[in-house]
């Protein structure tokens, strides 16, 4: 009987084993998609405000001076 009930522990203790081990693949991948997705190389361009004035776009400058009374205009440019 001792046999018996050693070799349905041990074909239990080999299912969770191989449960934990799938389970354990799946969250190392999870892990790296993650740490990819976090550090990974990105894109700088982002979709901004729209309000946020821009330092390094040209067109806004000349559409914003057009704004401006011309006292202001000599000073900014």
């Amino acid at each position: 009987m001792a046999d018996k009930e050693t070799s349905a522990l041990i074909e239990t203790l080999k299912a969770n084993n191989e449960e934990l081990l799938k389970q354990v693949a799946l969250l190392t991948e999870q892990v790296a998609y993650l740490t990819k997705k976090i550090y990974g190389k990105s894109s700088d361009k982002r979709a901004g405000n729209p309000d946020q004035l821009s330092l390094f776009e040209e067109a806004n400058a000349s559409q914003d001076d057009e704004d401006l009374p011309s006292h202001y205009r000599n000073y900014y440019l």
